[in-house]
């Protein structure tokens, strides 16, 4: 049984996952330099966090309320927002909606839990701030996969906006951005989509269990 809230009214007990989690895992599987002790002190402690990260919590909470657009120069937890394009974005009328949806895997029932920027209809919206635009590197992505069932969508879009800092000695200088370009990215449901997201949740449970019995609830 789905279950959807607001983000900050969710209450979940016993075993339960992050979306988030599962790409940590997945990119961890990708990096040939990755280790094991920085896998599980990422599931610990949760990601560090860096100016861009910073930025785009921001941003995120700045879009939040962006019923009628953004305008430019307007400020969010620090940070001052400009915007060198036009560009329209649609978005849908739920903001910072979570969901959980429960999976049976060998060790019992796992909750796998996620929030998305907004949802209306059948289609899910996540929106990104990066300084790079590449297509390719959401492609794999296990989010947009595990959002299509939890949200019961039919289309995932990402909402990817590309960034630019003001650097001082190759460091980023903190509290603007310029917000230089929008891509829209949408992704589709597929036959086997949960197959793939439950494998996904099966492997990260079995490694929680194993080496963070602390996060992990049987």
């Amino acid at each position: 049984m789905k279950r959807w809230c607001s983000h900050d009214r969710c209450d979940f007990e016993g075993s339960h996952i992050h979306v988030s989690e599962l790409e940590t895992m997945r990119h961890w599987k990708d990096d040939e330099e990755g280790t094991l002790e920085g896998l599980i002190s990422k599931l610990r402690d949760g990601p560090k966090m860096n100016p861009q990260m910073e930025a785009g919590k921001a941003f995120a909470a700045l879009m939040e309320d962006a019923d009628d657009g953004v305008a430019d120069g307007a400020t969010r937890d620090g940070w001052t927002f400009t915007f060198s394009a036009d560009f329209h974005v649609s978005r849908p009328p739920l903001r910072e909606m979570q969901a959980a949806m429960p999976f049976e895997t060998p060790l019992g029932t796992v909750t796998l839990i996620g929030h998305c920027d907004s949802t209306g209809g059948r289609e899910v919206h996540d929106d990104k701030l990066t300084e790079k635009w590449d297509a390719e590197k959401y492609v794999d992505s296990l989010q947009w996969r595990a959002y299509l069932l939890m949200f019961d969508a039919s289309c995932f879009v990402y909402d990817v906006f590309v960034a630019r800092y003001r650097r001082r000695n190759d460091e980023i200088v903190p509290g603007q951005v310029t917000v230089a370009e929008y891509h829209r990215l949408p992704f589709y449901a597929y036959p086997g989509m949960k197959r793939d997201v439950q494998r996904a949740v099966e492997e990260l449970a079995a490694f929680m269990f194993r080496h963070l019995p602390e996060r992990f609830a049987t």
